[in-house]
């Protein structure tokens, strides 16, 4: 099994994969592709895709392939307009939690001048398109439809060799354990669902969500009583139960067992919760406006989980910087 070297990616790169089985057999039949989905990394281990679980972030620890073969990096040609790489992860992440569409990807297939009949919902290739197209680049000739194929043929970019390796036995033990992640998706979709019995809206993110809770503000103390009793607000106390080696360094040591890859571990905690830290403050400090302009129950909720988000964030960094001063 193969697996991703995240120090060889970068913000906004694309991953194409395929597989054998018959669901990835048949996309790229269907669409005459060499690969059957897309994927957006997003830095930090962290990509974002849209499957049939809907728009969903995840480690790329977890995605394991079988064979060198198997996947793609693609990256922009043209290093000058990297500048605009974040406004590809704004997208991205505003975006999680639509829910998938079978017909929009059928679509896809058939057609190339249309415009997206159900523009609040997404599919691999048009959710990796759209995310660039936002930020100014167009990928594809239509970012609503396009296929796997096209990402690969886009002039805007360029195959990146090197970026798989072999995978250790941990890293596969790792990639096929429980994923607190799956449980936070449930949760996520739970919240949504909620959201639209309550408001009559299709709601589809968090974005909707602070929207519905503006503009009905007799829904906010039942949603945020439904949304505190979801298990959303206990996420993190969740992961470290599952995964308590990120956030104890005599556990850290324990856990990973050889030198090498304790350091490499430790390293990336300590170099990459500075930035984790900066997006969650620039969360608290829209909600902080939004709360401000329109006061929420909803709003003080989501201000006080980022807030405890970035505490456990300082834990991880912390923590990291302890195993890193042992060796």
């Amino acid at each position: 099994m193969y697996i991703f070297e995240i120090e060889k990616l970068r913000l906004g790169d694309i991953i194409l994969i395929k597989s054998e089985t018959r669901i990835s057999q048949m996309v790229r039949r269907l669409t005459q592709s060499q690969y059957s989905h897309a994927i957006l990394y997003v830095d930090i281990c962290s990509v974002i895709d849209s499957d049939g679980y809907g728009v969903q972030s995840n480690n790329i620890h977890r995605r394991l392939v079988a064979k060198e073969n198997d996947a793609v990096v693609l990256r922009l040609k043209d290093e000058n307009k990297n500048s605009v790489l974040n406004k590809v992860e704004v997208f991205a992440r505003r975006k999680i939690g639509t829910e998938y569409s079978t017909e929009e990807a059928k679509i896809a297939l058939i057609s190339k001048e249309l415009k997206a009949k159900e523009s609040n919902r997404q599919f691999c290739t048009r959710f990796v398109a759209q995310a660039y197209h936002n930020a100014g680049i167009d990928l594809v000739e239509n970012p609503d439809y396009c296929v796997p194929e096209e990402l690969l043929n886009s002039d805007e970019l360029q195959i990146i060799d090197g970026v798989l390796r072999e995978a250790s036995e941990k890293e596969i033990e790792f990639a096929n354990s429980e994923n607190p992640l799956a449980k936070q998706m449930e949760i996520h979709k739970n919240i949504f669902q909620r959201a639209r019995e309550l408001s009559g809206l299709d709601i589809q993110t968090f974005e909707n969500v602070n929207q519905v809770i503006i503009d009905m503000p007799e829904i906010d103390s039942e949603l945020t009583d439904f949304v505190r009793n979801s298990g959303y607000l206990t996420m993190m106390e969740y992961d470290v139960e599952k995964n308590p080696w990120h956030y104890n360094a005599k556990k850290m040591i324990e856990h990973y067992n050889t030198p090498e890859v304790i350091v490499d571990t430790s390293m990336f905690f300590a170099s990459t919760e500075s930035k984790t830290r900066e997006r969650l403050n620039m969360s608290i400090n829209a909600l902080i406006q939004l709360d401000k302009n329109f006061p929420r129950e909803y709003f003080k909720m989501e201000i006080e989980l980022y807030r405890k988000l970035i505490d456990f964030s300082y834990t991880r960094e912390s923590e990291a910087i302890k195993v890193l001063k042992y060796y």
